[in-house]
């Protein structure tokens, strides 16, 4: 019974200090900058490439293209369709974030055989003074869900 007590006793007061640990974590430098959004990845455009389905006419996929980034929020800046281009504003991706210094936009380009929809999701953080380039995991996986399940095979 003495032991139960005791092992019980040390399992609560690391439970304690884990969380601390945890809740204190960014103030000891430790998982980076905790301003930066989390699914913010440093470095080149996140890329996803959907293959179209069989016997879908490249004017629909374009339209539901369209349709989804705007749904996501992603204001059209420059609609080429006969070039099969969509390039979105820069937009505040993630809502559930503080930080005003974060954006998010998306490049669609088709193909020239019109067989594929390529996905580029490009991010920038503002940090002293200068925008650091990366791409935003969790905005490249959302709209490659809904593209696939929309125009992908």
């Amino acid at each position: 019974m003495v032991i139960k007590k005791n092992l019980l006793g040390i399992l609560a007061m690391a439970l304690v200090f884990g969380l601390m640990f945890a809740g204190c974590g960014s103030f000891f430098g430790i998982g980076g900058d905790s301003r930066t959004p989390r699914t913010f990845v440093k470095g080149p455009a996140g890329e996803t490439t959907i293959l179209l389905r069989q016997g879908l006419n490249f004017d629909q996929a374009f339209r539901e293209a369209a349709f989804i980034l705007n749904r996501h929020g992603f204001e059209s800046e420059m609609i080429q369709p006969e070039v099969g281009y969509i390039r979105t504003r820069w937009n505040r991706w993630d809502s559930t974030t503080t930080v005003d210094a974060y954006r998010v936009r998306v490049v669609c380009n088709f193909n020239p055989g019109r067989t594929q929809l390529i996905v580029k999701i490009e991010a920038e953080y503002f940090e002293k003074g200068y925008w650091i380039q990366g791409n935003d995991t969790r905005a490249l996986e959302t709209l490659r869900n809904d593209l696939n399940m929309s125009v992908g095979n």
